[in-house]
This record gives structure tokens, sequence and C-alpha cells, in this order.
């Protein structure tokens, strides 16, 4: 009877850590932090984004778009709210608490990789914007 007691005590407190971590986390998510710094901003289709801001360049179409939406996978966000302005350290930034794992660690570990291929002694560059990422991105696929 005792043993069944502690048992049920036991399983109680298991269940209610389980349940507050997965409020604390739905509540305090990153990725939900980071999609409130774009409220209010208007959304943008792949083609509008292409013609606002590269259309006067010599930027491949399809790669700018392709690049865009991969961004946007990565970070957890709408690629129609996104701008090439749109800067790392601020709108495109890591909640305090929630770095690891996020998609911008990923990106530049796959940005990496892909520079180190083309030259092994070449390191990865200051990326301060999205922009800068778009058009290294592209440079590296001629």
């Amino acid at each position: 009877m005792i043993y069944s007691t502690y048992d049920t005590i036991i399983e109680i407190m298991i269940i209610s850590v389980t349940v507050l971590g997965a409020i604390l986390t739905e509540i305090f998510n990153g990725d939900k932090a980071r999609r409130k710094r774009f409220l209010g901003r208007a959304e943008l289709c792949p083609d509008e984004f292409y013609q606002q801001y590269y259309e006067k360049s010599a930027l491949p179409k399809d790669l700018v778009i392709e690049i865009l939406n991969d961004v946007a996978h990565a970070l957890f966000l709408p690629a129609a709210l996104l701008r090439p302005t749109d800067r790392f350290t601020k709108e495109l930034a890591s909640e305090p608490g929630w770095e690891f794992g996020d998609g911008l660690g990923l990106m530049e570990m796959k940005l990496d990789i892909l520079l180190r291929i083309k030259d092994p002694n070449y390191y990865l560059p200051d990326l301060n914007k999205l922009d800068d990422y778009i058009r290294l991105v592209i440079e590296l696929n001629k």
C-alpha cells in the first residue's frame, strides 16, 4: 500500500514537471519571439521581393528566391516577411537562450563548408544583412 502511494506521487511529479516544461517552452519559444519582430510588416510574394530589391541586379531570379526560401525555412519565418536589409544581429537574431540549434548556426556551418570547398584558405566573411548572404551564396554557386 505504501509503495503504490509513493509510486503515484512520483508519477504525478513527473507528469507535472513535463507539463510545466511544455508550457514554458511554448510561452518562451525563441522562434515565436523572432516572428513578433515582423508583426505589421507587409508580405511580399517571391516575385515582388525580386522585383522590388533585385530586378536591376544581374542576380538570377530563381537563385535569389531559392536562397530566400532556404533562409526562411532555416529561421522558421515566412519568406514573405523577409527583406534584404534584415540584419542577422537584429531582426534575424536568435532570442537569448535559444541560440543553440538555431537555424542561423546551421546556415553559417553550411556556408562555411561551401567556402572551404571553393577555397580551403577562405574564411567566412562578416555577413551583416540578408542581402550579404544572398550575394555570397550566389557568388559561391558560380
